[in-house]
């Protein structure tokens, strides 16, 4: 091989790293540890999470934040009036957070959707039936094609466990459907766990604990490049072009575990034929653990927010009214002076955090000015945020 393309292919595989990294840099690697912070800060005391604990609080479990971890910031802050009016009338102290802690709690929230509710197993009998998977799947024994009985199946079969076996037997089943005539079917919104729901009351198989461990997205995204899924997708540009750039539709996997591998499922036919007639990787097979984090990977792909505009963020910063009070490079607000400049620089998480541990005195400082309590629009907090950090200015 000669130089020149050693080093081509070098400077490629760099390339690929570094997108990758700065993808990863922005992904939990526990999304569930903020649970705990959830629980220890007392956010409890007034937030439910599907009917458990706080009553005062909107249930966090049911609203649906469909925002990246930004946005949710945004979201926070609107309703901090209200909040800390809350705590105060329920003689509830306000929690501190650093910048980690916060950062952990916005993952845990954004990762309640990840877990499927529980299906129906009346139902799935019909949709099992409906979808032709009895043609190949028998209740006790195995049809002329060889697909196992349902007595085969572990008892209580996770769905990590029913997504990984139906994609890493897509090839011969589609070899089957191809045989028989039979037509690839299509699972929507939850139709997966009611399928699972009646698979679980025919196994019999060996014992399969129900609950597994949640996904660890920044090791999901190193299955995402080892198993050879950027041959053919890109993410924000990032990666091949054949395939559909999967951050582009990173709010469309902004939804539960199986209704993500019913994507997957739904395309497979499609990647299969993609993968065999232009690449030479093959079709990836996946372990329990490389499926789960490979779902949570994708999971997340909504959860990072687009960069900031430091000038946009000059212009709000004045017309939010912050400059009345803060100032940034030695410069004075109108009302009263506090520099931050300390924070240029700083992770975004770190400035959010320290916003809301001074949010009792800014809501103090607000009413004695007369002043409006400043709120964000889409994409506005980022903004400022780039330019607070932003430590050149003209």
């Amino acid at each position: 091989m000669k130089i020149s393309s050693i080093i081509s292919i070098g400077i490629i595989i760099v390339l690929l790293f570094a997108a990758s990294y700065v993808v990863a840099q922005i992904l939990p690697e526990d999304p569930s540890r903020g649970g705990q912070l959830f629980v220890s800060k007392g956010c409890v005391k007034c937030h439910t999470v599907q009917g458990e604990e706080g009553k005062i609080g909107p249930d966090l479990g049911i609203v649906g934040l469909d925002s990246t971890q930004l946005e949710l910031a945004a979201e926070i802050w609107n309703h901090t009036p209200s909040m800390i009016a809350s705590m105060e009338h329920e003689g509830i102290a306000k929690p501190t957070m650093t910048g980690q802690e916060f950062t952990d709690i916005t993952a845990y929230l954004y990762f309640l959707r990840f877990f499927d509710k529980a299906g129906n197993a009346a139902y799935g009998e019909y949709l099992f039936a409906v979808k032709g998977c009895n043609s190949c799947h028998l209740v006790s024994g195995r049809t002329s094609e060889g697909g196992p009985g349902l007595d085969e199946f572990p008892r209580n079969a996770s769905p990590v466990f029913l997504g990984q076996a139906m994609w890493n037997h897509s090839l011969p089943m589609m070899g089957r459907m191809l045989r028989t005539g039979k037509k690839w079917p299509n699972f929507e919104g939850n139709e997966m766990m009611e399928i699972l729901a009646y698979i679980n009351t025919k196994a019999k198989g060996a014992e399969e604990p129900f609950f597994f461990k949640p996904g660890n997205p920044k090791e999901g995204n190193i299955v995402f490049n080892t198993k050879g899924c950027t041959n053919c997708h890109s993410v924000h540009g990032k990666g091949a072009k054949d395939g559909i750039d999967l951050g582009r539709r990173a709010e469309s996997f902004y939804t539960s575990l199986t209704q993500i591998a019913s994507r997957m499922w739904n395309k497979s036919p499609e990647m299969i034929l993609f993968t065999m007639g232009t690449t030479q990787c093959g079709v990836p097979r996946f372990t329990a653990k490389e499926m789960t984090d490979l779902l949570a990977y994708l999971y997340f792909l909504h959860y990072a927010d687009e960069p900031g505009d430091a000038s946009r963020g000059k212009k709000l910063f004045s017309d939010i009214g912050c400059a009345q009070c803060h100032g940034l490079d030695g410069k004075r607000g109108t009302l009263m002076y506090i520099d931050l400049s300390k924070y240029q620089n700083s992770p975004p998480t770190e400035i959010v955090a320290s916003i809301w541990n001074h949010s009792i005195e800014m809501r103090r400082a607000t009413r004695e000015k007369g002043l409006s309590w400043p709120q964000f629009k889409k994409g506005e907090l980022q903004d400022l945020l780039e330019y607070i950090r932003t430590p050149v200015r003209k």
